[in-house]
């Protein structure tokens, strides 16, 4: 074959008839195609041997088993909120309490932060706003106490200088009116160490609040001592201050209300004045229901028209409608004139 592809390319070359070099260029080119060809079919084939998986017998495939469907997740119920339960964001109405606040904290931010004319000038005028509502406030205010005598002060307590003065006077008077009352029927005693500054000085006012309404005061002693100038037939002794102690006296000296025949109170404990001294007298008397009701009714005239915790707790439950304004007024209205 060989021999005969020589032979052939000799014969022609010796006619002078040689091949053109386009023919050796496409004979190349088939060779190579082929040769990529062959190279790509083995390729796959080794790919596919590689990728190959063990597919049974003669390729028998098992079926595949179910797979195991998972249960649906139970979310949980999301609230639905309608938009009549829904709470709606109140907007404050405009020139309102509300929105004056509001606006003049983030006015004022905005003038200190950025003070530009604009900026001042807009919180100067939201804060004339303000001044003149309150302005305007204050007039109404005064318009509705003139107008109604339960909120009126100066029906309370007077105010003026000659009528607070006349006012003062009757106070004092039926203070004093109580404490003479009192006398007969109740006394003091003073409990009192003798090493104690303050019971010295305490002494002197005991003496003096005896002198005065004539009532009878008597100084316990516990620690055995007695004070200079103390009359010895009003001095008792507290042996090991079991009665102070027994009547829950802490520091000396103390002024205790000795009622006959076993009621008593602590009224003071400390070195005090003498009106500081009647002043608690008093109180306690009133509490103890020893007062001449008309003399405790003077003595109070400060609390004339007040409003106290007792006559709230009674008027609870004569309340329809706690939050009916006008209901509220009338009950206020009928505890203060009934105070009064």
């Amino acid at each position: 074959m060989r021999l005969r592809s020589m032979m052939t390319r000799r014969a022609f070359c010796n006619k002078g008839r040689c091949m053109k070099p386009v023919l050796h260029l496409k004979t190349t080119l088939l060779c190579l195609t082929a040769a990529l060809a062959a190279g790509a079919v083995c390729a796959a084939e080794q790919s596919a041997y590689d990728t190959a998986t063990a597919d049974g017998y003669f390729w028998y495939r098992d079926k595949p088993a179910p797979k195991k469907s998972r249960p649906p997740e139970q979310k949980a119920p999301s609230k639905v909120v309608s938009a009549q339960t829904a709470p709606a964001a109140k907007e404050s109405e405009m020139f309102s309490a509300a929105w004056i606040r509001a606006k003049q904290q983030e006015l004022l931010d905005l003038a200190i932060t950025n003070p530009s004319y604009e900026n001042v000038r807009a919180y100067q005028y939201l804060n004339r706003l303000m001044l003149d509502k309150s302005d305007e406030f204050a007039r109404m205010t005064q318009k509705v106490i003139d107008s109604d005598p339960m909120l009126s002060e100066s029906v309370r307590v007077p105010i003026s200088a000659l009528a607070r003065q006349q006012a003062l006077w009757q106070i004092d008077q039926a203070k004093e009116g109580i404490i003479k009352d009192l006398s007969s029927k109740a006394g003091i005693w003073m409990f009192f160490d003798s090493s104690c500054n303050f019971c010295h000085s305490q002494f002197q006012v005991s003496r003096e609040l005896a002198k005065k309404y004539g009532m009878e005061v008597r100084y316990v002693s516990t620690d055995g001592g007695v004070i200079n100038g103390m009359n010895r037939k009003d001095i008792r002794f507290d042996k090991g201050a079991r009665r102070a102690q027994a009547l829950g006296i802490k520091v000396t000296p103390a002024t205790v209300l000795m009622v006959p025949p076993d009621r008593a109170a602590i009224i003071a404990h400390g070195a005090m004045s003498l009106s500081e001294l009647e002043q608690k007298i008093v109180t306690a008397a009133i509490d103890m229901n020893l007062a001449d009701p008309n003399l405790s009714n003077l003595a109070k005239l400060n609390e004339r028209g007040m409003i106290n915790n007792r006559d709230l707790q009674q008027a609870q439950g004569r309340l329809k409608n706690p939050d009916d304004m006008n209901e509220v007024v009338k009950l206020l209205n009928e505890i203060i004139g009934k105070n009064m």
